[in-house]
């Protein structure tokens, strides 16, 4: 949580204005997804990344749904995603940290409008992936804007998919290799959707197996278009890669 009142405001505070009134009470009655949790104890354990992952994803797309511009503009469903999204924020802050002296009200700043304008009905999951990847890739657009003579300033993703050639942020660790399974759970309690890693890998199983048809025959399987296949598995391998730096980090 944000303890500093000076970014998003006091942390007990928002806890006791929203106890106090019951206000997720309220919210529950349009939100059932916020049932069973009265308190903001509740919600900050259902969405902790020890807690069930679905159970947690539900209560964020319900506040998410509060706070959005187009669908009531609750501020203190705002505030209180903003803290809980701390953790997000932080982890954006340290990796686009030389972009600006700024950078952390940059951060927070945009994650709110992300959250304004976040498109709930068409991304009802995995709202914690979503909103760090949208607000990773405005704070990029806007610090480090593409210059289309020279794409070579701006961020890239792999060309191919091909997840071992992603480059962490710090040295890797000198003795044992990454430990692949507890690299993918991690990304899991960090907001990816099971479903978007187990699409990712039957793609690379396929284009192993298919070189030439690999990408259609997984569309076909999961009923999507290969253009939508794409398009998700570009979006889960850049989160992939913001996950594979921290937790390479944690272990170095």
């Amino acid at each position: 949580m944000f303890h500093d009142p000076t970014i998003v405001g006091s942390w007990p505070a928002l806890v006791v204005r929203i106890d106090d009134s019951r206000t997720l009470v309220r919210w529950a009655e349009s939100e059932p997804a916020l049932l069973g949790t009265p308190t903001v104890a509740d919600v900050v354990q259902a969405c902790a990344v020890t807690s069930d992952h679905e159970r947690g994803d539900a209560v964020l797309a319900a506040l998410v749904r509060l706070a959005a511009a187009d669908n009531g503009a609750d501020d203190d469903a705002l505030a209180l995603l903003l803290h809980l999204l701390s953790g997000l924020v932080w982890v954006t802050v340290r990796q686009l940290r030389d972009l600006s002296p700024d950078i952390l009200a940059v951060v927070t700043g945009e994650l709110a409008c992300q959250i304004r304008r976040y498109p709930w009905q068409r991304r009802p999951r995995s709202i914690a992936a979503n909103l760090r990847h949208d607000t990773r890739h405005a704070v990029l657009a806007e610090l480090r804007p593409r210059n289309r003579r020279h794409p070579e300033r701006a961020e890239v993703l792999t060309v191919d998919g091909d997840i071992t050639r992603l480059q962490p942020a710090v040295p890797e660790p000198e003795s044992d290799d990454v430990d692949v399974v507890e690299l993918l759970q991690c990304a899991v309690r960090s907001g990816i959707d099971p479903r978007e890693l187990e699409l990712l890998i039957a793609t690379e199983r396929a284009r192993h197996l298919h070189p030439s048809g690999g990408d259609a025959i997984v569309a076909a399987q999961h009923g999507i278009s290969t253009r939508t296949l794409y398009r998700r598995r570009r979006r889960t391998l850049e989160t992939l890669r913001l996950v594979a730096r921290d937790y390479l980090a944690s272990v170095a």
